[in-house]
């Protein structure tokens, strides 16, 4: 058990494993690779990955130096081969990590409203593309009570954040007699589709059920050991537990919006997990990390060979 947590050790906090995880991430991304649109969904994945650093850095999530959220993140997106061809939905775990950066910034800043401002322009932003993840800002704006930034002066600034795209949008379709651009949006947002898990691939449902197993696991064993970090770290990490479980349910209730749905969940469930294999070393963690190991190599396989001998 003792070279198990080494091993578990080794892998979360070693100067290696970011340049090998980036090698393997490549040589899968190459040997999946079918379009060339699929560059575009790489480069977008590639900036997640440095907006994950940029915020573990900023915000000190992680106690200690590792860069496991990135390469969990990296590992995970490369496994999932559906997802590669370009769709401007892609963007929304994209927009999603940029919301979170902006809303860790506003943390006891009741009379500063950029980043509140910020956070919901982003999840705008990211509505044109997936209507839906309107969704979130119910979520949002109850966090900013423990975030400390619930004034009247961020609130305004919240729903002018909203506002903002759809103000513009409404301007352009208004002067090319094109409404139905504006329009579309808004009646996707609250167009309502039946629970019906038929359409789905199952390796799109194996996928989904890896991550969100993963993410229950490292958000409740994260609750059970917040006291370990400081105030303002733990609300961070709280947060994303609970966007974590809100996307799952909204996963289950718009099956049909599975995929966008989970990618938000693993941007969650990166973060997580890479505070639990960094500083959690004891036996539970050390299974768990085999564990993880074992089954993504199963799902990357499964996914390959369906999208290979199975299309």
């Amino acid at each position: 058990m003792k070279e198990l947590i080494r091993l578990q050790t080794e892998v979360a906090t070693g100067r290696f494993t970011l340049p090998v995880v980036i090698l393997v991430c490549l040589l899968l991304w190459g040997v999946s690779y079918q379009e060339w649109n699929e560059l575009f969904s790489l480069l977008i994945t590639l900036f997640i990955g440095y907006i994950f650093i940029e915020t573990n850095t900023a915000f000190n999530l992680i106690r200690t130096r590792t860069t496991m959220p990135v390469c969990i993140y990296w590992l995970i997106t490369t496994a999932l081969f559906f997802l590669h061809p370009f769709d401007w939905s892609n963007f929304v775990p994209l927009v999603f990590v940029l919301a979170v950066y902006q809303h860790f910034l506003s943390y006891e800043s009741p009379s500063f409203p950029f980043p509140i401002f910020h956070t919901f322009l982003f999840v705008s932003l990211g509505s044109l593309a997936f209507p839906q993840l309107l969704f979130i800002t119910p979520l949002l704006w109850i966090s900013m009570i423990p975030f400390r930034s619930m004034s009247w002066k961020n609130f305004w600034a919240s729903l002018i954040g909203l506002m903002t795209p759809y103000w513009f949008l409404f301007g352009y379709a208004f002067l090319f007699e094109e409404m139905h651009l504006f329009l579309t949006p808004l009646k996707e947002a609250v167009h309502l589709y039946p629970i019906d898990f038929s359409h789905l691939t199952i390796n799109e449902l194996a996928s989904w059920g890896f991550i969100t197993l993963l993410l229950m696991i490292c958000g409740f064993h994260y609750w059970q050991i917040a006291f370990k970090d400081r105030t303002r770290t733990r609300i961070n990490h709280s947060f994303l537990v609970i966007a974590g479980f809100w996307t799952t349910i909204l996963s289950i209730l718009q099956p049909v919006h599975l995929c966008q749905w989970m990618s938000i969940q693993l941007v969650c469930m990166a973060f997580l997990s890479g505070h639990l294999f960094t500083l959690t070393r004891n036996r539970f963690s050390g299974i768990l990390f085999i564990v993880t190991f074992v089954l993504y190599i199963l799902l990357m396989s499964f996914n390959l060979w369906m999208q290979y001998f199975n299309s």
